[in-house]
């Protein structure tokens, strides 16, 4: 017996290793015709499907990734926390989840949460780049400006060449000389 992967065949030698690729192949085609369904604008049915697939394979973090974009894109911020907050109980170490439960917290102003999860997505991620800048913006938008500042000052370290940080703390020490006025 084998099971499909993305390399060929490759063959399954436990019962355990059978069940996974069985329910791989079970998976697929559901998460996908989810993500056809929603394609056509049929986003309900396309959430029901999806939830279907996290009953196959609660495992795949794309299950909860997909639909709490989804929730996203229909301003249903309360329903896509949950979603993700029901992914990372899944996996409390995936960077996207932590990242997107960020994104969200940060658009509603949820400061402190936002901050959280940029740290956990930092911490998880195998290229924090872009997730450093955006936790700048967060201590930005706190108010803190030294800590803000001192962030930017370990960011350039990092990325000396990014525009972006130098505009940002040019804005901070500007922000704080009013501040002194």
């Amino acid at each position: 017996v084998c099971s499909s992967d993305l390399w060929g065949e490759t063959p399954v030698t436990t019962i355990g290793e059978g069940v996974l690729a069985h329910r791989e192949q079970e998976w697929m085609p559901v998460y996908n015709k989810a993500i056809s369904l929603n394609e056509k604008g049929k986003l309900e049915k396309a959430k029901e499907l999806i939830e279907v697939a996290m009953l196959i394979h609660p495992s795949r973090i794309e299950n909860y990734t997909t639909l709490a974009i989804w929730y996203t894109e229909a301003n249903d911020w309360e329903m896509a926390l949950n979603t993700i907050d029901r992914g990372l109980n899944i996996n409390d170490e995936n960077s996207d989840l932590y990242q997107l439960k960020a994104d969200i917290s940060l658009q509603n102003n949820d400061l402190k949460v936002a901050e959280e999860s940029y740290l956990k997505a930092i911490k998880y991620s195998d290229d924090p780049g872009l997730i450093m800048r955006n936790l700048l913006y967060v201590y930005i938008d706190m108010g803190d400006n030294q800590r803000a500042i001192d962030y930017a000052n370990q960011l350039l370290n990092k990325f000396p060449y990014d525009a972006d940080i130098y505009y940002n703390v040019g804005v901070l020490y500007q922000r704080m000389a009013r501040g002194k006025e």
